[in-house]
């Protein structure tokens, strides 16, 4: 039981327990799967963005060999109970747009699911789906989200009166009357503030594309019911509502989460509509039943996220106080047609989160969501929040430079500087340090160096620039947010068992898919119980055996659900303490006179007094004699962690560009961090976390965007022509921590795998525009890519000239 520094193994860097099946080929993902008799699906998805469906024709189809079942719309719409379903629709004043699994009567974007063909091999099924024949009459594109909101627009969805599917004030209370005071109060500083900046923002629809795309293995029996192996980061919401939907009683419904999944990161979050026809048909025809989605599929209907306009105006002093924001923010929803999310949960939390870490003495934001003729906005990580951040964290530079000051030192002067704080728009920080945080960042900045730099690189004739960002990230979700958000709870959950022979099993309602939860829980309830992580499995997604979580969503791992395996932990080493204080006869021990480490269970008293911790549980299990008195045998326990209050983490960054003024050709030559994760578990696995977010929004911010011509045709369903970012784009990165324990778990751990991608194009741009500053240019919209750059110097350069 060879235990490193006597089982003292959090803020260890252990290496991950995945990774050897992973890199010797041995991992397990959906389509490795198969069971005897397996059949597959085939989706024909529409060719239109919006249309009436006149006629499907699946005479041709359906006389194709190895063709078993083809159905439509219309065969389903009457067996399967339509969307949405109360556990899939948030509490928040939103629409719930009514659709099935296929479409019935229209389609909506392009790509939409019109049909589905169920074949013996996935060959054939490509051959019916092309010759199905679909009779459309096309219908007006709606494409553009402003728009959609003029009177008279033609409607995504015609049983609405517009085509606002979600609308919202965040600021003033919550009576009419306290929100026109406060606005007539935010009036007030806007116009009597020194230096006020107001500029339209705007983002372009993009996301994260995992490795893995979706996929379902689906199979009934009448004696167990429903098993399906699904590709999804919530089997328990997943299993609920299925068994809703498809009125199977969820004693029937089996859903598991593969152990191996290549990449989530939001996009395998929502109750997505594929999976209900899959196990629909499972039933129906007596067969399994395999769908894996192509990339082409998985290009045009899902991974697709930000897509806002932010008019945002922020008030200030001369001396770079902040005083107050007013925003106005449009976000383009899509079609709107998904579960849980529904297209309008990211604008409103991305709303939420406009203020940052910043303090304000007032604020006024607004946010409507719209309907359109495209795909339905999928969760992405920094949930909402990347459109607002990059907003926020360009004006505050745009404040700088109007005050004359360092952007750095602006920001720093308006940090929030104690906490807990409620900001305007209601988000509760519960603790950190952000000025501990921010100034750990300056120190590896040195700024009066670098601006030595960049006056000599001027003379020669090269332009280097420096940008900041910062960011309030949620660590975990609170039932307090999660309730209202998506009608799901919030809590953390942890079952522990440990055997006789004194190896512990942790089972997780969660589903991972990469961040590494096998061996972050190994190692935190190692320590606990002074054991090594090799004896600790981590098994996670099974409904069938795991306690009930909401998934892997919101930084939930490191707070949550680390949390609930430590207390659960906990509760056994206590028992396992009161028995050995009773077997050995020690009067007046109490639980806490007793130390777990290197194996081994001491008796702090009296440290020639211990036990084996395999000897202890062996006892328990093995020999239920003589037990202490009001005990009982077994060593098994669930938890569940909720905190009182939502938990922040924090980041601060600042990176390095060179940009040509000759073509707005730019590099980033460095990028730093500061992070407050709280108590690091895994430093490996933390770093690993943080590169790999600062990739995402670093090809966010300069390559990906999702483009639609004029008659609503995705132009972007391939990754010839939706452009990523490579390990050719990405700098040399610094992580640095500056932690402050979280005083509301138990490890004082804290989650950061969520929004931390939300303040990279703040960072970008702002270097960028430090860069050229003797050109005068301010970037107000993504993606950043060198011809807008060019076009911004020659447009400076002329307005220079003319003056």
């Amino acid at each position: 039981m060879s235990a490193n520094k006597d089982g003292v193994w959090v803020g260890e860097k252990f290496n991950r327990k995945e990774d050897h099946r992973l890199t010797t080929g041995k991992g397990r993902f959906l389509a490795d799967l198969s069971v005897p008799g397996m059949v597959h699906l085939t989706f024909l998805r529409s060719e239109r963005a919006h249309a009436i469906i006149k006629s499907i024709d699946i005479s041709a189809a359906e006389a194709l060999p190895g063709v078993i079942a083809i159905v439509t719309g219309e065969d389903i719409k009457d067996k399967i109970l339509p969307m949405p379903q109360p556990v899939v629709q948030p509490g928040l004043p939103g629409r719930f747009p009514k659709h099935w699994p296929l479409a019935v009567g229209k389609v909506k974007f392009h790509g939409e699911p019109v049909a589905a063909v169920v074949t013996r091999d996935k060959y054939i099924g490509a051959d019916a789906a092309e010759a199905i024949v679909v009779d459309y009459e096309d219908l007006p594109y709606v494409g553009d989200p402003e728009s959609a909101l003029e009177p008279g627009a033609t409607l995504v969805h015609e049983d609405w009166d517009d085509n606002i599917i979600f609308e919202m004030g965040f600021t003033g209370g919550d009576t009419v009357e306290s929100q026109k005071e406060n606005d007539e109060e935010v009036e007030k500083i806007m116009q009597t503030a020194d230096i006020v900046v107001k500029n339209r923002f705007r983002v372009q629809r993009c996301g994260v594309t995992p490795m893995e795309t979706r996929g379902v293995l689906a199979e009934w029996d009448d004696s167990d019911g429903m098993t399906a192996h699904i590709t999804t980061q919530r089997p328990h919401i997943d299993r609920l509502a299925l068994s809703d939907i498809l009125e199977i009683p969820s004693e029937k419904m089996r859903i598991i989460a593969p152990r191996d999944q290549g990449g989530g990161f939001g996009v395998k979050a929502p109750f997505y509509r594929e999976p209900i026809l899959i196990c629909y048909l499972a039933k129906a025809l007596r067969r399994p039943i395999r769908w894996i989605e192509s990339r082409q599929e998985h290009l045009m209907v899902v991974s697709q996220e930000r897509d806002q306009i932010n008019d945002l105006e922020v008030a200030a002093t001369k001396d770079g106080k902040l005083l107050a924001i007013r925003n106005r923010g449009i976000a383009d929803c899509g079609d709107g047609c998904q579960g849980v999310y529904w297209g309008f949960v990211m604008p409103f939390l991305g709303a939420v989160e406009l203020p940052n870490g910043y303090t304000w003495e007032k604020g006024d934001v607004k946010v409507k969501v719209v309907v359109t003729n495209k795909s339905c906005l999928s969760p992405a990580r920094a949930f909402g929040e990347l459109p607002t951040r990059f907003a926020m964290e360009r004006s505050v530079d745009m404040i700088a430079n109007r005050c004359g000051m360092e952007p750095a030192e602006v920001r720093r002067k308006n940090l929030i500087p104690e906490l807990p704080y409620t900001s305007v728009c209601g988000e509760y920080m519960d603790s950190g340090d952000f000025i501990k945080v921010f100034d750990n960042l300056l120190d590896h900045a040195d700024l009066p160096a670098f601006r030595k730099e960049q006056e000599a690189a001027r003379k020669e004739g090269r332009y280097i620039g420096i940008g900041f960002g910062l960011g309030v990230e949620l660590s975990g979700v609170s039932s307090e947010l999660m309730v209202p958000m998506e009608n799901q709870p919030g809590y953390g959950a942890a079952t522990i068992r440990l055997d006789a022979r004194g190896k512990a099993i942790v089972f997780e309602g969660d589903a991972p898919q990469g961040q590494g939860h096998e061996t972050t829980a190994a190692q935190a309830v190692a320590h606990t119980f002074g054991i090594h992580p090799n004896d600790v499995t981590v098994t996670t997604g099974d409904t069938g055996t795991t306690p009930f979580g909401s998934g892997t969503i919101g930084a939930r791992m490191g707070s949550y659900f680390v949390s609930a395996a430590v207390d659960a932990a906990d509760v056994l080493k206590k028992k396992l303490a009161r028995f050995m204080a009773h077997d050995m006869a020690l009067s007046g021990a109490t639980e806490d006179d007793f130390e777990f480490s290197g194996g081994e269970i001491i008796y702090t008293k009296d440290t020639n007094i211990r036990q084996s911790f395999r000897d202890a549980c062996e006892r328990n299990i093995m020999a239920p004699i003589n037990l202490p008195e009001g005990e009982t045998a077994g060593l098994e326990h669930t938890a569940f962690f909720e905190a009182a209050m939502p938990m922040i983490a924090f980041n601060a960054d600042f990176c390095t560009v060179e940009v040509n003024p000759e073509n707005g050709q730019f590099k980033i030559l460095s990028w730093t961090t500061s992070e407050d994760v709280g108590q690091i578990i895994n430093p490996q696995i933390v770093e690993g976390q943080m590169q790999g977010a600062i990739v995402q929004g670093i090809s966010n911010t300069l390559f990906e965007e999702f483009i639609y011509d004029e008659n609503g045709q995705q132009l972007t369903a391939d990754l010839e022509n939706y452009k990523m970012a490579t390990a050719a784009d990405v700098p040399n990165m610094k992580i640095t921590h500056a932690p402050t324990p979280c005083p509301h778990t138990p490890l004082g751990s804290r989650g950061i795998g969520e929004g931390r991608p939300s303040d990279v194009p703040g960072a970008i741009s702002n270097a960028v525009c430090d860069a050229l500053s003797p050109f005068g240019i301010e970037i107000t919209e993504l993606p950043l890519r060198p011809n807008m750059i060019w076009r911004k110097i020659q447009e400076a350069k002329a307005k220079q000239a003319a003056d």
